[in-house]
């Protein structure tokens, strides 16, 4: 049986039902550790051309777009608290920026974590897997589930 579990969520109706799973799942086995994890995707180079970069090569955030990450990020953290707060299930939850395949899978790597629970599309267009999901399937070593 696993003993800990990351959950990825990014707001979307899939990564719902992936935070609703783990919590059922907790209420099952009170004894499994869940976190719930939301990777704040940083706006590539490319996307940021007007703003400057600095000599040493850090890209300076327009202060919009610093605002819209955090309240992006407080929202879709905040909607999978509540839910976990309705179920009466007690998790922890992380909140890192960067690619989210990568940072989900260095996570739960660097946890310990046996399993990854992930919704199987997010906000992309595709229709099968989500490419997050996806590469999450092919990076990571332990289990996933792919909720759909």
């Amino acid at each position: 049986m696993f003993r800990k579990i990351l959950v990825a969520t990014d707001g979307s109706p899939k990564s719902r039902k992936a935070v609703e799973t783990a919590l059922r799942l907790k209420l099952q086995v009170p004894d499994i550790d869940v976190a719930i994890i939301h990777v704040s995707e940083v706006p590539s180079k490319t996307s940021l051309e007007p703003y400057c970069e600095s000599p040493s090569g850090i890209i300076i955030l327009p202060e919009s777009t610093r605002i819209s990450i955090i309240r992006e990020k407080d929202e879709i953290l905040e909607e999978a608290r509540m839910i976990a707060e309705e179920m009466g299930v007690k998790v922890k939850f992380l909140s890192k920026a960067g690619d989210p395949a990568s940072v989900i899978v260095d996570e739960a790597e660097k946890g310990g974590y046996d399993l990854i629970i992930i919704g199987g599309e997010g906000f992309g267009k595709s229709r099968i897997l989500g490419s997050v999901s996806s590469k999450v399937l092919n990076k990571f070593k332990g289990s996933v589930l792919v909720v759909r």
